[in-house]
């Protein structure tokens, strides 16, 4: 017997939990909405219209807290994952009988790490907007690294310099030693430097030249005129990063702060970010495209260019054209990078095909091939005759056929009587019977072959 689903919506803390149910499955549509930014990418992808903008203006304007950034129509959605498959910060998952589904083609760029090269340094954590990457650095301190064997650190003499142009603000050198500090700061466009300044402090300074030695881009410079007797062992740099893949949205910005090039990084999109309403930017009045972007890429500038968008590491999600009140800026998108599940579902195909939305490719309804192709053989063999002749059913004697016909014609004519027949309708059968029988008689039939 069929069954209609049914389709609830639950909502605890910051997640909303879409249902459709049916006895034998249970399917889970899950939206957080810490996770989510109000980008376009699940609005342009969904082929039902279910998804639209929720309350993103109000949201980048400071108005509004915890409000959910797009609305989804859970009379319209028909659960086919192609939200989870476009949001780069996974604002969605799905689950089928409370189990999640990971088997969804995903819009995801790449990154890789070098490790040969990776020092590691603090440089690609303190930059990176979506706290993705963590970094384990080991390095020695001075004071294990530097042994006097006669006389103190205090009476060495010579003199340091750090140029502050080079400087990259990698943080080797103040895990190193205390006579160096960095002033850090969070990082903002269009330098993204993590620290406003750096500074020795000289009456702690020995002149070991080790900072220098450690420095990736020779930022540092020391000549020691006089030092009492000492030891200086090589300083050993371990350690490595990790990146969150949850968080990492493939902006790039490591890739372009790695003072060794030791992280590669392709964007998930191609693009570009227009501003075609210019005079109604009030980038002082408002700041909701420099609020809403997720890898604070938007800064103002003076002058009558009013704002800019570093699109080197813009990774074209929408969030700052949904954000504008004015519709100031325009979003396109040219081409995708996917990442396909190792195993290939039924689905793989269509989905792929539905994400061709997201960079202006319209869809056919209908598509060239099936979605999930199969050839079907079949195999028609024609019936063999029997080996040998079937044996029949039933036989009768002559004698018996004989005497069958007899009967049937002495009833043919017991029925032809109208009294007869009355009382055969009637179920007086007795009359009926002897007057067959007398018939029977008169055809010649012996009692035993009544």
């Amino acid at each position: 017997m069929a069954e209609t689903p049914e389709k609830v919506m639950e909502v605890e803390d910051s997640t909303i939990d879409y249902v459709w149910k049916t006895s034998p499955l249970a399917k889970h549509l899950r939206y957080s909405l810490e996770n989510c930014v109000g980008c376009s990418l699940c609005m342009e992808v969904c082929p039902w219209n279910a998804v639209s903008k929720g309350f993103v203006v109000e949201v980048a304007a400071g108005r509004l807290e915890g409000a959910p950034l797009i609305n989804l129509e859970l009379e319209k959605c028909t659960f086919c994952g192609l939200c989870v498959a476009a949001c780069l910060f996974k604002a969605f998952n799905m689950a089928l009988n409370g189990e999640t589904l990971g088997d969804f083609v995903e819009v995801a760029g790449f990154h890789q790490v070098d490790e040969e090269k990776c020092l590691p340094c603090l440089l690609c954590e303190k930059v990176c907007p979506r706290e993705a990457i963590k970094v384990e650095v080991k390095l020695p301190r001075k004071e294990e690294l530097v042994v006097y064997l006669e006389g103190k650190p205090e009476e060495a003499e010579g003199k340091i310099s750090i140029d502050e142009e080079k400087c990259v603000y990698c943080g080797l050198c103040e895990i190193l030693c205390d006579a160096i500090e960095i002033f850090w700061e969070q990082p903002s466009p269009p330098s993204f430097k993590p620290a406003i300044g750096i500074r020795v402090k000289e009456d702690q300074c020995d002149y070991c030249e080790l900072c220098a030695e450690i420095c990736p881009v020779e930022a540092i410079k020391v000549e020691c005129f006089k030092t009492p007797e000492r030891k200086i062992s090589k300083p050993k740099l371990e350690g490595g990063i990790s990146v969150d893949e949850e968080k990492c949205v493939y902006c790039g910005l490591c890739s372009w702060v790695c003072p060794v090039e030791a992280i590669k990084v392709e964007k998930p999109f191609e693009g570009k970010v227009e501003i075609v309403r210019l005079e109604k930017c009030d980038p002082i009045g408002c700041k909701n495209c420099f609020n809403i972007c997720p890898v604070n890429v938007i800064y103002p500038v003076k002058g009558s260019e009013k704002i800019r968008v570093l699109e080197d590491f813009c990774i074209f999600c929408g969030a700052c054209e949904n954000a504008c009140p004015e519709d100031v800026l325009k979003v396109e998108r040219f081409k995708l990078k996917v990442r396909e599940p190792e195993v290939e579902m039924p689905w793989t195909k269509s989905q792929k095909r539905q994400l061709l939305r997201l960079v202006g490719v319209e869809v056919e309804a209908i598509p060239e091939e099936p979605v999930y192709p199969r050839k079907v053989t079949l195999k028609i063999e024609p019936p063999q005759p029997p080996s040998e002749e079937a044996p029949p059913e039933w036989s009768i004697s002559e004698e018996a056929e004989r005497s069958l016909h007899v009967k049937a014609a002495a009833l043919t004519s017991a029925l032809q009587d109208k009294t007869l027949r009355i009382a055969f309708e009637l179920g007086r059968l007795e009359k009926f019977l002897d007057k067959a029988k007398s018939l029977e008689g008169k055809q010649g039939l012996q009692p035993s072959q009544r």
